[in-house]
């Protein structure tokens, strides 16, 4: 008999290769970056101005992975980095108009994947996938291994229909 982990292991392998994570140069949603640079653009709409340890805090990244991120989507033209006034050691991240206008594009595709997938879900059974990958989530901890906090509005409590 196949043991829970075993099980647990073969789901999360299934949904990352058919939601579309194995595409390094795309995101799932079909636009044509990694998925990080998506998740940094859409932080940063979410956010309009972060410090580069604030995004990789969000983004569960070390600094020199979000440092060289952010060097790229600098360059791109996507985002712009100042230094920060009160902590000369410090940088401040925004979108640029272009970065904007990337960010929203991608926001909505996000969302309208995100819809059809959730079509593909009775809706009895939705707040329980929700809750259930809340879980997974939680269960994973910060990137330090501890245990860290998700948004609990993701993840709707589930109604006993009893």
């Amino acid at each position: 008999m196949v043991e829970d982990a075993e099980h647990l292991r073969r789901a999360i392998h299934a949904f990352i290769r058919r939601f579309g994570l194995l595409e390094q140069a795309r995101t799932p949603c079909g636009a044509a970056l990694p998925l990080s640079h998506a998740h940094a653009l859409i932080e940063l709409r979410r956010t309009p101005e972060l410090t580069q340890r604030e995004l990789a805090a969000r983004l569960m990244l070390s600094k020199s992975n979000v440092s060289r991120l952010v060097d790229r989507l600098v360059a791109g033209g996507r985002i712009r980095r100042k230094r920060d006034g009160s902590d000369g050691r410090a940088f401040r991240l925004a979108l640029t108009g272009k970065g904007r206008r990337l960010a929203e594009h991608l926001d909505g595709r996000s969302l309208a994947r995100h819809r059809v997938l959730l079509a593909n879900v009775s809706p009895s059974q939705r707040a329980v996938v929700i809750q259930g990958l809340g879980l997974l989530a939680e269960a994973c901890g910060g990137r330090d291994g501890k245990q860290g906090p998700i948004e609990r509005s993701a993840a709707p409590a589930l109604r006993s229909s009893g």
